[in-house]
């Protein structure tokens, strides 16, 4: 909906699992719909097996399998991102998340219906900007010399950001 999901996931990517940190492997998969777990499955096991394509033929059920053993006992992050739908993370081959690792799996979801169905334990919100940060983000974008080049520009500009509605994504492509 392009209120910042994605956006917010790569920040959290880039500056927290960046950087040196406790886990073994750090993985983002573009979920998006329909769900396909043979491509979840094939962008895990790239990360896990680089150079490594002999996988590439495996069944669901194996590469399920051989996911579940490489990730066994590792500390991992999965982000999963645009999800539509709920997915079965043993289907995947991804370990139940235990209390023995540290393991995480984090998503972006516009449905709150995924987030029960997914059993999701922490819930963050992100809201639309207010007007004012709105206005001072498009402000931002366009840029002072531009806004004050002609009297009927800055009511023209109320205009387009109130049609936004908010959105940090339609705000900068305008």
């Amino acid at each position: 909906s392009g209120i910042g999901k994605t956006t917010l996931l790569r920040k959290i990517n880039n500056e927290h699992f960046g950087k040196r940190n406790d886990f073994d492997v750090v993985i983002w998969i573009v979920v998006s719909k329909p769900i396909s777990i043979e491509k979840i499955q094939n962008v895990i096991l790239k990360k896990l097996l680089t150079g490594d394509d002999k996988w590439e033929n495996l069944s669901k059920e194996q590469k399920a399998a051989e996911i579940g053993e490489l990730l066994e006992g590792k500390n991992f992050v999965i982000l999963l991102d645009d999800m539509w739908e709920r997915l079965d993370l043993l289907e995947v081959g991804i370990p139940h998340l235990s209390d023995q690792t540290k393991s995480k799996v984090v998503l972006t979801t516009r449905s709150e219906q995924v987030c029960n169905e997914m059993e999701v334990h922490k819930r963050m919100r992100v809201e639309c900007l207010t007007q004012d940060e709105a206005f001072s983000l498009f402000c931002d974008k366009v840029g002072e010399n531009i806004l004050n080049s002609h009297p009927d520009i800055k009511r023209l500009a109320k205009t387009v950001v109130d049609e936004c509605k908010g959105l940090p994504l339609a705000l900068k492509v305008l």
